[in-house]
C-alpha cells in the first residue's frame, strides 16, 4: 500500500508544473525591462531600495521586479520555486540588465535556504497568496535583519463583491479564472497569520482597482472607451479612504524588531 502523498508537496508540485509551463512560452530576448506599474512603484518607494541594501526578490517570477531592483543598485538574490522561471529571469538580467548582477535560486519560500538575519528587505508580487502563508511568515522573519521589513504587492480577498464573483462567477460562462488552483487572495486570516510572526504589520492600498477587474474579466480590456471610463471610475472611488480599503490590490508591510 503506497504512502498518501504529502498536501505540501502535492501544492508545492502543482505549482512548480504551472510556472515552468508558463516559462516554456516565454522568450527572455523579447522581454526587456518595462516600466513599473503604479502599485509596483508604490512598493518598491516603501521598501527604501538602493545601493548597498541586501534585498530578497521572493518569487521573482520572469524577473520583473528583479531587473528594476539591480537597477536600483541593490545586491540582489531573486528566488523562485520554478526552476525554468529562474531561467527566464537570469537571462532577461544578462540581456537588460546593464552589466547588474543577481543570484539565482530555485527553491520554495517556505524553505529558502538563505541564514539567519540575511537580508535588510524582502519584497515580493503577488507571490504570497501562493503560500502557506503561516509558514512562510516564520521563514520570512528568520532570514530578515533585526530592524528589516518586508513589502509585498497582493491580491485583497477584503472586496466581498469580487469573492463572491471569484467563487460564482470565475470559470463559467466565458468569463476565465486565472491561476493556479492553489492560490486565493489574501483573506483576513492569512494577514492575522503573516502579521503573528512579524512586530507589525500594516496595510496600504495606494492604487484602487475594483471595476478594472470587472473590465479584465468580461470584456478582456477590448473597448478602449470602457476601459478609460471604468479606470477613472477606480480612480474617483480610492480617493474615498473608507473605500480605498475595498481594493483588490494591497501593498503589505512587515516589520521586524
Amino acid at each position: 500500500m503506497s504512502e498518501p502523498e504529502d498536501p505540501a508537496a502535492a501544492r508545492l508540485g502543482r505549482e512548480r508544473v504551472f510556472h515552468d509551463d508558463l516559462a516554456a512560452e516565454l522568450d527572455p530576448a523579447r522581454m526587456p525591462k518595462m516600466p513599473l506599474s503604479d502599485l509596483d512603484a508604490a512598493m518598491i518607494a516603501e521598501a527604501r531600495v538602493g545601493p548597498g541594501i541586501r534585498v530578497l526578490d521572493l518569487g521573482c517570477g520572469s524577473g520583473d521586479l528583479t531587473l528594476h531592483l539591480v537597477a536600483a543598485g541593490a545586491e540582489v538574490a531573486a528566488l523562485d520555486l520554478s526552476p525554468r522561471m529562474l531561467e527566464v529571469a537570469q537571462r532577461r538580467v544578462e540581456l537588460f540588465g546593464e552589466g547588474a548582477t543577481a543570484t539565482f535560486v530555485a527553491a520554495p519560500v517556505e524553505r529558502t535556504g538563505f541564514p539567519d538575519a540575511h537580508f535588510d528587505v524582502v519584497v515580493g508580487r503577488f507571490i504570497l497568496h501562493h503560500l502557506d502563508v503561516g509558514t512562510a511568515a516564520v521563514e520570512i522573519a528568520r532570514i530578515l535583519r533585526p530592524g528589516g521589513q518586508a513589502v509585498f504587492a497582493e491580491n485583497s480577498g477584503r472586496n466581498g463583491l469580487l469573492m463572491l464573483a471569484r467563487r460564482h462567477v470565475a470559470g463559467r460562462a466565458g468569463v476565465p479564472r486565472l491561476g493556479t488552483e492553489d492560490e486565493h487572495p489574501l483573506s483576513a486570516g492569512d494577514v492575522a497569520a503573516i502579521g503573528s510572526a512579524f512586530s507589525s504589520v500594516q496595510l496600504r492600498y495606494p492604487v484602487f482597482e475594483f471595476f478594472t477587474i470587472f473590465d479584465r474579466q468580461v470584456f478582456r480590456f477590448g473597448h478602449p472607451r470602457v476601459s478609460r471610463v471604468l479606470r477613472t471610475a477606480d480612480r474617483m472611488v480610492g480617493r474615498a479612504p473608507l473605500l480605498a480599503r475595498y481594493s483588490f490590490r494591497v501593498i503589505v508591510v512587515l516589520g521586524r524588531d
